[in-house]
This record gives C-alpha cells, structure tokens and sequence, in this order.
C-alpha cells in the first residue's frame, strides 16, 4: 500500500525489544542516495561516486561559517539547495540553551526535517537579530566546531566536523556498489509510505521496531544495537527516514528475504561473508541436531500465548519463519547462526513464564493410578487417584499428566491421553499415552 501515509509519533521518553552479506559501508552514504532514489539518474555511477562537499571546500565568513547566499556550489554540497539562498530573518537571544533544543527550534521555523548524530551535545549563548536563519544556523555550526549534511530534500544531519571528515574519506577510498547488488534489494528500494517522527531521547531499538510495525519487514537487531536517538523528521519516506538513522548511528543493514532485515553495526557487518556468491556449508545445518534438548511448546501454553500475549507470539512465529528458511539459515554467518539459537532460547525462557491453571492431576503419570471406569447414562468416567489418596472423576477431554495432555478415549481397563505441542518449525507434534488399570 503505497502512498501518502503519515505516521505522527511524539515520544519524549524512550519505549520499553528485535542475517550474511557485507553491505560495504565505505560509500554507503552514496550507495543511501541509490536507494532513496524513486528514480535514479541515467548516469548512476556518477550519481554514486558524487563527493559530499565538505567546509574544507568553502570557509567564507571571518566566523568561519559558509555563506548560503552565493551561487550554487557546483553541486558539491549536499545541502543545496535545502539551505541554499534568501530565508526568513529570524531574531534569537539565548542563554547556556541546549544545542540541540536550539536546532530543534530552527528546524521547526525552517520546515527542514534535523537528526543528530549521538556526540552533539552542549549549550549555546547566541543573540542575533533579523538574520535569515539558514546564516544563523551556519554561524552556530561554525562555532560549536558541528556541520551538516543533507538527504533528499529536506532532511539535515547534523554532526561534529571530524565526524563528517573520516566518513568522507571512507567514501572517497571505496568502490560503491550498484543498487542491484545490494541485499536489501529491493527490501529497501523505491517509492514507499511517508512518515513523521519526533523522537527525543528515545531507545535506538524501539525507533527500529516502529519503523518495522509501519514498514511491515521482519526486523532482527544484533546484540550491539543500542544507545538514543534524537530526531525530527516529518513527511519522510520510511526507507530514506531508515537509511539516515543508520548512518548517523554507526549501523549497517543487509537482508535475507524479502521482508526480513538484520541491523548490526557496521564493523561486524564487514567481517561477515557476503551473500552474492558466497560459499554454501559443507555440513548442512539441521536445526533438530542444535534443538534437540530443547523441549516442545505444550498447545495449551501456545493458545494461552496467541490470546494473551501478542509481542511474545511475533517473537516465535518471526523464529518459526527464519527456521523454515533453509536457504536463509545456509547463508547465515556461524555468529549469526549461533546467535539466532540463543534468541530463540531465549524466547522460550519467557514461555516458560507462562501460567495457565492446572488440575490436580496434572502430575507425573508415576504418581496417579487409574483405579477404576464407571458406566454413567452411556458416558465412561475414569476413576484415578493420587499418591495422597485423594480420588478424581476424569471424563473425555479433561487435562491429565505433567504435559497438558487431555483424555482422549476411555475404555474398560484403559485410558488414552493425547498431548500435542508445537515445535520451533511451528509443527504439532502429537503424543499418545496409554494408562493402564492399576493392580496390585
């Protein structure tokens, strides 16, 4: 469903959560531009190996800052044209402000949409009065040692000086890659639903996971994924609102079917092997073998899930879904293979936290003793007792035994108990257990 979709989230507190390819991130802010593109450039290379401009390449004023009122700068700048040209004058008096409170406020006079990268921080003295605002903005960059750069058109991000120079020069070093040899093609490729986010000190996972629930790809977050974020964007596609995030926050993506992302930081991604290519196992991986000790979900525990507990459902069947993948689960890193095992364990810990109510003679079947059937108006009803002596009627369909068996089928000197769980392919696995009529 694509289309003009607004999402408007204001989060001034963070939320309370979520596989091999190497997306080369040298050039990555390039390779960003090829993805965001609705419609690229015929010449794409071009397009690709394009420097961003950087103030080394232009210092105008005596203060430092770069006069946004000259000619285009030969398109160098990836701020043109955003702040570019004549503005509104605007009139500021503030005293030790935060910085970032400061250009939050710029952005909302401008209408450009801002993001900071996490080492802004600091307070500002300015008192400037009836000048345009993108000077303004220059002049405070210029003297808190911060510049910027641009995305689309209207989505600044703002950054210490150094920061934006050794991205740069990890760009310039690299070869970009074309967008079709990108794994999240075409995941993360073309016209998608716009969005509004204004996140101030908000938890990094749970931003990803609101862009997954608007998006509708199945989100996996490496264990090194954490930290805050500051952000305001409005009217953003979600893929280029996902793409700037990355790039600010030291994260890379990649994908392994359609509808599935993995975000990790960009060092670990590099060491993974790429997809493309990339050499199958010579042992196949059977996820029987690695599960083995782990023990099924009783079905009662599952439907008590599915009607109960929507987050810890999503968690499983997401697992269920990359489990069935053997093509995905082949293609994975040994980490990340490792990795996706202990997540799922981990999810299991919660089931087991899972309560319904039990019957007393939800026990070992060791320490209950089926002592008798009664015939009552054409129904069976099995008589059993327990270790203590205390007797109980169970009729077709009562639970009974340690794994939420139900009776099946009562007969004149036995009782017939089905249990069924599920497994973490999403099977029902289905058991019978035969109770004799006990003799002494």
């Amino acid at each position: 469903m694509l289309g003009n979709i607004k999402l408007r989230l204001f989060l001034l507190a963070p939320l309370a959560l979520f596989v091999a390819s190497d997306v080369s991130w040298a050039g990555k802010l390039e390779v960003t531009q090829a993805i965001l593109d609705i419609a690229p450039p015929e010449n794409e290379k071009t397009a690709l190996t394009k420097k961003r401009f950087s103030d080394k390449d232009r210092i105008d004023n005596k203060d430092g800052s770069i006069d946004l009122s000259k000619a285009n700068p030969n398109d160098k700048d990836s701020c043109f044209p955003i702040l570019y040209g004549e503005r509104e004058p605007i009139s500021l008096d503030f005293q030790n402000a935060n910085i970032r409170n400061l250009f939050r406020i710029i952005s909302e006079f401008s209408g450009f949409n801002v993001i900071f990268s996490p080492e802004v921080s600091g307070s500002v003295n300015i008192r400037v009065l009836d000048m345009p605002w993108n000077q303004a903005l220059e002049i405070i960059l210029a003297n808190s040692n911060l510049g910027r750069e641009c995305f689309g058109n209207n989505v600044v991000r703002i950054a210490k000086r150094e920061t934006l120079d050794v991205e740069l020069a990890e760009k310039e070093e690299s070869v970009p890659l074309p967008k079709n040899s990108d794994s999240c093609f075409p995941v993360l490729y073309g016209e998608k639903e716009l969005v509004s986010l204004d996140f101030k000190n908000a938890n990094l996972s749970n931003l990803f996971r609101v862009i997954s629930e608007v998006s509708g790809f199945n989100l996996i977050l490496s264990p090194g994924v954490s930290g805050f974020v500051n952000i305001r964007m409005l009217d953003v596609p979600w893929n280029q609102a996902l793409e700037i995030i990355l790039a600010n926050s030291n994260l890379g993506r990649e994908c392994y079917v359609k509808g599935t992302v993995r975000i990790a930081n960009k060092d670990n991604l590099r060491k993974a092997p790429k997809i493309a290519g990339a050499e199958k196992k010579s042992i196949p991986r059977l996820l029987g073998k690695e599960l083995k000790d782990i023990p099924p979900v009783a079905m009662a525990i599952y439907k008590k899930i599915q009607n109960e507990y929507p987050a810890l459902l999503d968690k499983m069947n997401h697992f269920e879904t990359v489990f069935k993948n053997r093509e995905m689960l082949q293609e994975m890193s040994d980490e990340d293979y490792k990795e996706a095992l202990e997540n799922y364990k981990d999810i299991l810990k919660d089931v087991g936290e899972v309560k319904i109510t039990q019957t007393p003679l939800q026990k070992n079947y060791q320490s209950i003793r089926l002592t008798g059937v009664i015939l009552i108006k054409k129904e069976r009803v099995a008589l059993f007792e327990t270790s203590e002596n205390e007797g109980y009627s169970v009729r077709k369909g009562d639970r009974i035994g340690p794994d939420f068996g139900y009776v099946d089928d009562i007969q004149l000197e036995q009782v017939i108990v089905v249990e069924k769980a599920r497994d973490y392919l999403g099977n029902t696995i289905t058991k019978q257990h035969a109770i004799d009529l006990y003799r002494e």
